[in-house]
């Protein structure tokens, strides 16, 4: 999807995946760190500050992501806004994993990790 330009620029990252990126203490299921070019946002990074406003993290899937299955919103508050994955792991249970929904809030309720109607939003570091 990046040309070599592009690729040249995305660096490779530390990405955190210890049990604090998860919004608890203690999780059975954080993990070692990683080095990563592309990776997801944790739940601790998608609850920043700059993105207090729900409105903030709201997505709209491509055409490609709706053709393989992703499911977009028909609510007229939300209209084609949908859910996508984060990184972290619920601290209960293992299929489980924190998502955006489709009207921007983070969440892990019905979040098993098999599902393929929500989406996947890559996060990158670029060298400037």
């Amino acid at each position: 999807a990046f040309n070599d330009l592009q690729k040249a620029l995305i660096e490779e990252t530390t990405v955190d995946n210890s049990a604090s990126t998860t919004g608890y203490s203690s999780n059975s299921y954080a993990c070692n760190n990683t080095k990563d070019k592309l990776f997801l946002l944790s739940y601790q990074e998608a609850k920043k500050t700059y993105y207090t406003m729900n409105v903030l993290r709201q997505s709209k899937g491509s055409d490609y992501a709706k053709c393989q299955g992703l499911i977009v919103s028909t609510s007229s508050s939300n209209l084609d806004y949908s859910h996508w994955w984060l990184r972290s792991p619920d601290y209960q249970y293992a299929y489980y994993a924190y998502f955006v929904n489709d009207e921007g809030k983070v969440d892990n309720y019905y979040g098993t990790v098999g599902n393929v109607y929500r989406g996947v939003r890559p996060a990158f570091w670029i060298k400037l």
